[in-house]
């Protein structure tokens, strides 16, 4: 429950607004000395009080709670007045429900559910992007859904499968034209939720704990959501996070700091010119000249940094102090046979997944048990 109030002249003069597990008006009506005028039933109350006596108002509804063990985490119950079929909807219905007015406390306004429809896009409105308007469809009926206060969940709405939907029905005029419109009540999903936000500059979602892997892990006891930021050199571990977990939304950042799906693995012919460039040289210093070599051979950096590892893998050269030195004496040897080589070729396929493959092929993957998994 809520109470709020204005102090003027010292007096605090407002309403309260309550759940259906505790009745304000029962907690508060026993203690009528306090108030200078109250009145009110089990939903909301309206009350002047001098402002001294504030904290006894405090301590009187905390101790209704406490006496009446009430559960605070109990929400709700909602009434569903019937199933609607979005094709078959008009503003005929509307006019006859508007017969029934006023709805109040005791003549609640009709609310209808909603399942089994597409979201075509989601956006905010208002100021500050306070508000989101849903555009659904079914069949061939398209309808707009506005959701007061929830523009902070627009890519949830717009990403969300399975999503159901509890409306009533709303007349909205603008620019001489009157249409019919859904107000959302309440929402409900099934099932895991997984969220897209790979986008440049998607938001990350408020008061969800945030995987970064070159960070301190945080504390994933008793999270029900969490955002992937980055990625750790190999899946494995995140692999393990997500098969433990209890998430019921999880959200994709991916952000990686070096993009091999981007370079690939490296050629035949890539390998072959690296080699015969640097035969050339006795000693070849790649503290100094790697940037030099990347751009002469046409490499990107990060992917000729692994090559050279795995040419010193392979003993093809030596490196000493940042020094490099062909072995021309080397057994001849397939570039295969590499094992930082296959790593490179498993960390390609595992990027071009969390780059561009759909959040469902993510989380397939990340579910799938290794071979060797207990």
């Amino acid at each position: 429950p809520v109470i709020v109030l204005n102090i003027e002249n010292d007096l605090a003069k407002g309403s309260a607004r309550s759940i259906e597990a505790v009745d304000i008006f029962e907690a508060l009506d026993p203690h009528r000395d306090l108030f200078v005028a109250f009145g009110g039933h089990a939903g909301a109350a309206g009350m002047t009080l001098e402002a001294s006596r504030l904290e006894a108002l405090s301590q009187v509804l905390v101790a209704y709670i406490e006496d009446n063990q009430v559960d605070l985490s109990t929400k709700n119950e909602l009434f569903l007045d019937e199933k609607l079929s979005l094709p078959d909807l008009t503003l005929e219905p509307l006019k006859n429900f508007e017969k029934l007015a006023p709805f109040g406390m005791d003549n609640k306004k009709p609310v209808f559910y909603l399942k089994d429809f597409k979201v075509e896009n989601a956006r905010t409105m208002g100021a500050g992007n306070t508000h989101l308007k849903l555009k659904v469809s079914q069949a061939d009926a398209v309808f707009e859904v506005v959701a007061f206060g929830l523009g902070d969940l627009a890519t949830e709405f717009s990403q969300t499968k399975n999503l159901e939907l509890a409306v009533t029905l709303s007349v909205n005029k603008w620019n001489g034209q009157t249409s019919l419109q859904l107000m959302l009540v309440d929402a409900k999903v099934n099932g895991i939720q997984l969220f897209n936000i790979r986008g440049k500059n998607a938001p990350l979602p408020e008061n969800v704990p945030v995987l970064r892997f070159s960070e301190e892990m945080p504390n994933l006891e008793k999270s029900r959501a969490i955002v992937v930021y980055d990625l750790p050199e190999r899946l494995n571990q995140l692999k393990a996070i997500i098969q433990q977990g209890h998430f019921e939304a999880i959200y994709f950042k991916n952000e990686i700091a070096q993009p091999y799906y981007l370079t690939g693995f490296g050629t035949r012919d890539q390998f072959a010119k690296l080699y015969k460039t640097i035969y050339q040289f006795p000693e070849f210093d790649i503290r100094y000249k790697l940037k030099e070599l990347a751009a002469y051979l046409k490499i990107d950096s990060i992917l000729l940094i692994k090559m050279i590892q795995i040419f010193e893998e392979l003993n093809f050269v030596t490196i000493q102090d940042g020094v490099m030195q062909v072995n021309k004496k080397a057994e001849k040897k397939a570039i295969e046979n590499s094992h930082i080589y296959q790593e490179l070729k498993k960390t390609v396929k595992e990027q071009e997944l969390m780059a561009l493959g759909t959040v469902q092929e993510i989380y397939d993957y990340l579910i799938e048990k290794d071979e060797f998994s207990n």
